[in-house]
């Protein structure tokens, strides 16, 4: 709470950027030149005349570059070896963090649309995982609880964006054999984790307090930044923009701000070498391949498995 009370600002910042467009953000930068306090509130004026349950959640980024506490939870055996695992590392294989985004769903606050998180993510890669973990008990989703749920092998989908209809139009998934996984009962030290273009979604917070979670996302050392044509949401930009200007497109994503966190042998060396390549600019060779998928459209309907880009409704 207090690490998301410092940030309450980049939180509404961030949503209405999304909601409500960079046009909006502007007018009301133009409009606040006063404190900062003032401008949280024309923020929340702003997202307040939305209609209710418009706003699934509020969002911070990257806590572990400001807290210890974080990142060494975020790079334990528990979450990171766990990552590694299921990413299929081998020796020499090296992990890296993409994100960390603490996620406070409000009472009141409306579904997670389905979404994969690889289509925000400037990163040409398959070998990219997600852990869930929340910072109190959820309960069941008859119960209120506002987990995520999952769709079963979406992930192994390859058709999905390129036979079934025009991607910026909602278009019901119902059909395409996916099974709905619900999550039981969710206490503290509970973790879930899901692939980089799993669809996944959250219910409305019904319950009588706020659901915070926090995430992680990892990807292999190897993996080549997005560029060029690439389709990509920008939902998540505020989160990736001080590295990936860095970073040439086709280029490996290696960044200090992309740090390595498995083995934990690795961390210092790789460490050493991003500072390194990141101020002088140093070109890479890429190693790990490039089978990227066609990025999963973030937006759909509430249970119905829909797709859709994100659109200002």
């Amino acid at each position: 709470d207090v690490l998301y009370g410092d940030r309450m600002h980049d939180a509404y910042e961030q949503k209405v950027r999304v909601l409500l467009g960079d046009d909006v953000l502007q007018e009301l930068h133009r409009h606040s030149t006063a404190s900062r306090k003032r401008r949280l509130h024309l923020l929340r004026e702003a997202l307040d005349r939305l209609p209710g349950g418009s706003i699934p959640f509020l969002q911070v980024f990257n806590l572990w570059r400001t807290d210890v506490a974080v990142l060494n939870l975020l790079r334990s055996a528990a979450v990171a070896g766990s990552a590694a695992q299921l990413l299929g590392a081998k020796r020499g294989d090296r992990l890296r963090l993409y994100q960390d985004s603490l996620f406070v769903k409000r009472v009141g606050d409306g579904p997670t649309h389905w979404h994969s998180d690889l289509a925000m993510a400037p990163l040409d890669t398959n070998a990219f995982v997600t852990a869930w973990i929340p910072l109190q008990p959820v309960p069941p989703p008859n119960k209120g609880g506002s987990a995520l749920v999952f769709a079963g092998g979406s992930h192994r989908d390859v058709a999905l964006p390129f036979w079934h209809g025009d991607p910026r139009v909602c278009e019901d998934l119902s059909g395409r054999g996916y099974t709905e996984h619900e999550p039981e009962a969710m206490a503290v030290g509970d973790v879930t984790f899901h692939h980089g273009w799993t669809l996944h979604f959250a219910p409305p917070n019904t319950g009588p307090t706020p659901r915070r979670a926090l995430t992680a996302s990892y990807f292999l050392d190897g993996a080549l930044r997005l560029g060029g044509s690439a389709r990509q949401n920008d939902e998540d930009i505020e989160s990736h923009t001080e590295w990936s200007r860095h970073v040439p497109p086709g280029k490996p994503a290696r960044h200090a701000l992309l740090p390595v966190v498995w083995p934990p042998e690795a961390r210092d060396q790789g460490q050493r070498g991003d500072r390194v390549n990141t101020r002088l600019g140093r070109k890479y060779d890429g190693s790990r391949g490039s089978s990227r998928r066609e990025p999963q459209p973030r937006r759909g309907g509430k249970r119905n498995l829909q797709r859709g880009v994100w659109r200002r409704e």
